[in-house]
């Protein structure tokens, strides 16, 4: 029985981490209005 239930904690543990993830890349991926070239003005600092 306990092996059943470390299997399932092991697999949940996974999904979790699976899931956070792919909430970190979607948030990493999502196009922010203001950036490093936006602070810059377009401009090209030398």
């Amino acid at each position: 029985m306990l092996d059943v239930v470390y299997l399932v904690a092991t697999v949940a543990l996974f999904v979790l981490v699976a899931l956070v993830a792919k909430g970190v890349e979607q948030v990493l991926s999502r196009p922010r209005g203001s950036g490093v070239r936006g602070a810059a003005g377009g401009r090209e600092q030398a």
